[in-house]
């Protein structure tokens, strides 16, 4: 379990909560197969298998997903919580990206669960810019319809209180100064580690060095390959599947997400066409509301790792505009294509895993009846009726 603290020491537990599309998935991943190694070093990452993660988010948060309800993962969250408390090390870490959305008597509960405990949280933001279109790519990739501009427009002028889910999920968890503002009612502000992730063109290492510089992790000790990647598909890519998505209504969440998100959008599609950029028109309010931002968080008293200027958009790569809603079905073709092929690869990938469990059904030993196994068997087939013949022939009594 780690080497044991010193006399009246304090573990640090540290909640990394957000935001999506932030490189989470990639520490999640580096943290995950190094868990092991971070164990011998007294820290603890208190997950057995991935999904962990989400299922114990879930029921942290109370919050339903697709058709399972709000008690669908009931007792996940304290089996991490339970291996919190009992870790003898100096360090937990926890981490999920829609942990940022937990509402303030939630989070109150959460972080008493790990008590006694010095608790931290983590919050890494990326620009509004990038964020928006790299949302919208999330959304469309889990069934939904709407398009780019529509997205961003009912964000831009509703805020909150554009069409559900994008609303809440977009500014309840992209928002850096509102979602620490709720962790904050239960961390004190100066535990609240802020951590920019740098423009296009920084070395490719700067989230990992500064994520291990607010937990206390060595950066070089630790394996940081990763065989799993959350890719981000291009402007084609994702308004192909868009459009697919108005006829893949009927199909069960956990079969599209499988074979859609993972499988079409992450492993075959990729990103060949040009990448998503912000609508050019809503540039100007972007750069507004992320200085106001940057505002906000100045003032409220949190340890940045990184430079606050990393959270205003960069305008030069915004500087070319595709809009996926104007592409032609030619302009979607080569996408279409690749996905086609993708995809009979893939059933026939399945159709010979299944081969393959049938020859070995085949060749299991079959147990051939023995004689007296015949004679227990006739036995019990006709106990009753033999029964019945010696009670009326006064052999048997009742």
């Amino acid at each position: 379990m780690g080497d044991a603290l010193p006399a009246g020491a304090t573990k640090k537990v540290f909640f990394h909560v957000g935001a999506p599309k932030t490189g989470t998935t990639y520490l999640q991943q580096v943290l995950f197969q190094n868990r092991e190694a971070l164990a011998d070093d007294g820290v603890l990452y208190p997950y057995e298998f991935f999904d962990e993660s989400f299922r114990s988010m879930q029921d942290f948060r109370g919050a339903s997903w697709g058709q399972k309800g709000p008690g669908y993962y009931a007792g996940e969250w304290e089996k991490v919580a339970s291996r919190a408390r009992d870790w003898t090390g100096s360090t937990v870490i926890i981490s999920n990206e829609l942990l940022g959305g937990s509402s303030p008597d939630r989070i109150a509960a959460g972080v008493a669960s790990v008590q006694p405990a010095d608790v931290h949280v983590i919050f890494s933001a990326r620009d509004f810019a990038r964020q928006l279109v790299s949302d919208w790519q999330e959304h469309v990739k889990h069934k939904h319809r709407v398009t780019l501009e529509q997205f961003v427009d009912d964000l831009v002028e509703k805020g909150l209180d554009a069409p559900p889910p994008f609303g809440e999920l977009f500014w309840g968890m992209h928002d850096a100064a509102y979602v620490l503002q709720r962790w904050a009612t239960v961390v004190p502000p100066e535990n609240i580690h802020l951590v920019t992730v740098p423009q296009p063109g920084a070395p490719r290492d700067t989230l990992w060095q500064r994520f291990c510089h607010v937990t206390g992790l060595d950066p070089d000790a630790y394996e940081t390959e990763t065989k799993r990647s959350n890719t981000s598909m291009g402007v084609a890519e994702t308004e192909l599947i868009r459009r697919m998505n108005e006829d893949a209504r009927s199909i069960r969440d956990d079969d599209y997400d499988r074979l859609v998100r993972i499988v079409l959008a992450e492993r075959i599609l990729g990103g060949q066409s040009p990448r998503l950029t912000l609508p050019p028109d809503r540039l100007e309010w972007v750069s507004q509301r992320s200085r106001q931002l940057i505002d906000e968080l100045k003032g409220a008293g949190y340890q940045v790792e990184g430079d606050l200027e990393e959270l205003m958009p960069d305008p030069a790569t915004h500087a070319t505009y595709v809009s996926p809603t104007a592409l032609t079905e030619a302009d979607l073709a080569p996408a279409a294509i690749r996905a086609a092929q993708g995809l009979l690869r893939h059933s026939a990938m399945l159709r010979s895993k299944v081969r393959e469990l049938q020859e070995q059904a085949d060749l299991r030993p079959v147990h051939k009846p023995t004689s007296r196994d015949r004679a227990r068997d006739f036995y019990w087939r006709n106990r009753g009726r033999v029964g019945r013949v010696l009670r009326k022939m006064g052999l048997l009594r009742r």
